[in-house]
């Protein structure tokens, strides 16, 4: 009595139900069967759904229909009867009366259609012709997104590291690098997945760029002073030692420099930027090469090039002997070349008083086997003469540069010395040979030469008497491709140059640069150069600089190589002569000539190698020029 109580008292739509009693049981039933009209009675058989029974006794149901013909319920219809409310009529603005609505959810609308099932979408072509590779349909991010992110996982290493050294050629025009911008995106490719950390960290170590020891502001009301990204990547080495073995060249930044050369010529102090660079170097057993600074050999410094003679795998050292300062012991100076046996370039550099003994250098190269570049500048006469190039080994570069001790007959040894053989770059500085035999001697017998430079002050001549007349200025090489060829005072050399050149005694020469070219002799017989503006700062500084005497400027010859082509411009070349119908003259062009010949294999080249001048000096290598951000990438190998 009382559940039929209160399903008499419920409103229309909601009703409790007892399970406990057999003909409600039933009722429930037929409201849990398929969707079917309210109207049509549970035929025999139907599939009833499955209801999970609930220890609940009564049982709130909230049952709604979607026919709008159905009446509200009166008390006097029992539960098998329930109809449901009737949807009421709209009389917002949005729904007026005049719109057309069907009668119930089975009548079809005018215009209408009923499908037999869902309705499906179909591609137009174009958008079947996106989904293809390579079409001009297909857009990037679906492309993208379709690739499962193993295939990036499955790509070769080489494709990360050409994506590395891309983002390396953004930050570096030329010899120039925008260090903090190179650091910032190797980081960030650091912290993209393990692989990427892996390739990126790689190139952020292997190519150390070291920041400066200079501590940063310490803070307002702070008691902790940071240290110095100098010391925190000294940090860094010792707490991952792993990090250190990927370090291969060491680069000295600017800042770092300045304070680097204020320490060599201070007194030592406690935790100076050269214990830190000591502490450094230390660490990184694989280092090939440090360069960005060169480091004067003192006893301020001998702790750390102590730690460099430790580093077996080292490729590339510069030596700077500063008589000014106090020079580190004779034995010891020889045996930090003790453990370098994979050693390549050595650059020797030292004042004239510096007096190491006459069998210094030979002994400092046969600590050497893989020696294959050598320069040496500024030794004493008896640190190097004639007799010191009989003991060179096979070397593929040389360079002499300023060396007292050295004559016409010590270099027209190099033509019968083991040296013949195996040498590709010859370069003679400031020697002041006088005989242009030897030079002919020297590039006759070297076969292999393909880099020939000479720049002193006087040009070699003919000596009469000392070879047969018919072989007095033959110049010839059957291999040289560069020819560098700079006397200060103008002689007879650059006419004999020009004969050998013209009857093709130098076969394989592809470039040659000569500032001394005054007349233009060399420069009739290359490719014509491209003609550039000049400006009245040009002609006044041209004026300046030969009004007196001979200077070794790169800039003025530039500038007279481009007179010399306005003048040729000048001269006409041919006529152009337009007539008509008639035979009549209408009009008469004159072309201009050039200065050159476009038959020519030879490029006339007048650029600047390391600086401001036509040939790298030792200076570019052992100071860097440059700012805080934008450093320059020079090494030993500039010098040959």
């Amino acid at each position: 009595m009382a559940a039929s109580r209160r399903s008499s008292n419920s409103t229309q739509d909601t009703t409790f139900t007892n399970f406990s009693t057999p003909h409600r049981t039933q009722s429930l039933k037929s409201m849990f069967t398929r969707r079917r009209p309210s109207t049509a009675p549970v035929e025999d058989g139907e599939e009833v759904l499955p209801y999970r029974h609930v220890k609940a006794k009564f049982v709130q149901l909230h049952v709604t229909s979607d026919d709008i013909h159905v009446s509200p319920p009166t008390r006097r219809h029992k539960i098998d009867d329930f109809r449901k409310p009737a949807i009421p009529e709209r009389t917002t603005s949005l729904h007026r009366k005049t719109d057309t609505w069907p009668a119930s959810v089975r009548e079809q609308r005018g215009g209408g259609y009923n499908f037999d099932g869902t309705p499906t979408l179909v591609r137009t072509p174009w958008e079947w012709e996106r989904g293809r590779p390579g079409s001009h349909w297909s857009r990037g991010t679906d492309r993208l997104s379709n690739l499962p992110r193993k295939i990036f996982a499955q790509l070769p290493r080489e494709i990360y590291q050409c994506i590395v050294e891309h983002v390396e050629g953004v930050h570096t025009v030329g010899q120039t690098v925008d260090v903090p911008a190179l650091r910032h995106d190797l980081r960030s490719l650091c912290l993209v997945d393990k692989r990427w950390h892996r390739v990126a960290r790689d190139h952020l170590y292997r190519e150390l760029w070291l920041p400066s020891n200079k501590a940063p502001t310490k803070r307002t009301f702070s008691r902790q002073q940071k240290p110095s990204r100098l010391r925190l990547l000294l940090d860094s080495l010792r707490t991952a030692p792993g990090l250190a073995f990927l370090v291969h060249s060491m680069r000295v930044t600017f800042d770092l420099a300045n304070e680097l050369e204020t320490d060599v010529h201070s007194s030592f102090k406690k935790a100076s930027t050269l214990d830190v660079l000591q502490e450094i170097i230390g660490a990184c057993y694989n280092l090939e090469q440090f360069s960005g600074y060169v480091l004067p050999a003192t006893t301020t410094t001998k702790d750390v090039f102590d730690a460099l003679s430790t580093r077996t795998r080292m490729k590339a050292h510069v030596w700077k002997l500063d008589s000014n300062h106090e020079l580190p012991s004779l034995m010891d100076f020889i045996n930090c070349h003790a453990n370098w046996m994979r050693l390549e370039t050595l650059v020797l550099s030292a004042d004239p008083g510096v007096d190491l003994g006459q069998v210094a250098v030979s002994a400092i190269i046969h600590r050497l086997p893989a020696l294959k570049h050598l320069m040496l500048s500024g030794l004493h006469q008896s640190d190097v003469n004639n007799t010191t190039i009989l003991t060179l080994p096979a070397l593929k570069s040389l360079r002499f540069s300023n060396l007292a001790g050295l004559t016409d007959q010590g270099i027209e040894q190099l033509a019968y010395s083991r040296l013949a053989s195996s040498l590709e770059n010859l370069s003679l500085i400031g020697l002041e040979l006088g005989s242009l035999q030897t030079i002919q001697t020297v590039l006759a017998h070297l076969t292999r030469l393909k880099s020939f430079a000479l720049v002193q002050d006087a040009s070699p001549e003919n000596n009469t008497g000392t070879r047969p007349a018919s072989r007095q200025g033959q110049l010839s090489s059957p291999s040289l491709r560069y020819l560098h060829w700079d006397c200060l005072l103008p002689g007879t050399a650059i006419t004999h140059l020009a004969s050998a050149i013209s009857t093709n005694k130098f076969p394989k020469l592809r470039k040659v640069k000569m500032p001394c070219d005054y007349d233009g002799t060399i420069q009739a017989l290359c490719r014509p150069i491209p003609r550039e503006q000049l400006t009245k700062a040009d002609i006044q500084y041209l004026t300046e600089h030969t009004s007196q005497k001979y200077e070794r400027d790169l800039r003025v010859s530039q500038i007279q190589a481009q007179l010399r082509v306005r003048e040729m411009r000048q001269q006409p070349s041919f006529n152009v002569v337009v007539q008509d119908e008639d035979m009549e003259i209408c009009s008469t062009h004159v072309i201009g000539g050039y200065l050159g010949s476009m038959e020519s294999k030879i490029e006339y080249s007048l650029e600047a190698e390391a600086g401001e001048r036509a040939l790298s000096e030792l200076e570019s290598v052992a100071r860097r020029q440059g700012n805080w951000r934008l450093e320059t990438k020079v090494d030993a190998g500039v010098l040959f």
